[in-house]
């Protein structure tokens, strides 16, 4: 059975938006993962749950930079420590000064005790200004080859599919049409129609005969 024209309509408009929604998400996801951190906002992908439930794993998280001298209790900041030179996301507890240097004492909101080292401000990458539900995956997703090759893909056949969709219309309206004017063409002459044609017939002839000329007539 095949499918009506009003499913074929809806089949092409679902998949006009599912094409605006990937162009959408592809953009959001560059501005994010490339235009934000070229304007000075770092942006990273939240890896654990210690700072749930501000944060959870997924979640991509927009930085600002700030001076040291600015940071307060209550910031929540990225830092970057250790020999491996680790990032992570806690909220400032506590400010130091040691040795006229600024340090922040941090802790995850989910943890039940305070991150087991001060660390010196000049660590700190900057202070979390927005947090975006799950666009981690997203970046994660865009940031390496297979994924950026998977959204063209999905793209090039999302249009591929509604330009097919589009062609299954236009030849089922080609089709109605042609359709139409056959019947128009077939359709049985009306009665009244059918009996004047027949006394012009047989007028033309009557005409003829006492004229002694041959007449076609047509009709």
């Amino acid at each position: 059975m095949h499918p009506s024209s009003r499913t074929i309509r809806i089949l092409a408009d679902v998949v006009d938006v599912l094409v605006i929604a990937l162009i959408a998400f592809a953009l959001f996801g560059v501005i994010l993962g490339r235009v934000l951190p070229a304007l000075g906002h770092p942006v990273f992908v939240v890896g654990g749950p210690s700072m749930g439930p501000v944060m959870t794993p997924g979640d991509a998280i927009v930085l600002e930079q700030v001076e040291p001298a600015r940071l307060v209790a209550g910031d929540v900041v990225s830092l970057q420590t250790g020999p491996a030179r680790a990032v992570y996301t806690h909220r400032i507890i506590r400010i130091a000064e040691r040795d006229g240097q600024i340090w922040v004492e941090t802790k995850g909101d989910a943890n039940a005790l305070a991150d087991p080292s001060i660390t010196p401000a000049s660590a700190v990458i900057g202070r979390v200004t927005g947090v975006v539900p799950v666009a981690g995956y997203l970046l994660a997703l865009l940031s390496v080859p297979v994924g950026v090759i998977f959204v063209l893909a999905t793209g090039a056949l999302l249009i591929a599919l509604g330009w097919c969709l589009d062609g299954i219309e236009a030849d089922r309206r080609r089709l109605a049409y042609r359709a139409g004017v056959a019947a128009i063409v077939a359709a049985p002459v009306a009665p009244h129609v059918a009996r004047q044609r027949t006394a012009q017939r047989r007028r033309t002839t009557a005409a003829a005969g006492r004229s002694g000329r041959t007449v076609r007539v047509r009709g």
